[in-house]
């Protein structure tokens, strides 16, 4: 799998985290440290998640961060 199509999955995971939880991307934006624009770019693909954002989010959503990175077997 190239490197772009894992940053897409990757966010398409975190996204649907965010909404199952019932949360917005402003209050995970603020929990994990960057701002709403950031996340944004990054939910939408234009730039990558960082791990510790990951494990950021992941904290605040109760989700755990092997969730955002499950590669299809």
């Amino acid at each position: 799998m190239d490197r772009k199509r894992t940053e897409i999955g990757i966010a398409r995971r975190v996204d649907l985290a965010i909404r199952e939880a019932g949360s917005d991307v402003h209050s995970v934006a603020q929990a994990a440290d960057i701002t709403t624009a950031e996340l944004e770019e990054r939910l939408e693909g234009r730039a990558p998640f960082l791990l510790g954002e990951l494990v950021r989010v992941g904290g605040f959503l109760r989700v755990p961060v092997t969730r955002f990175v499950e590669v299809a077997a």
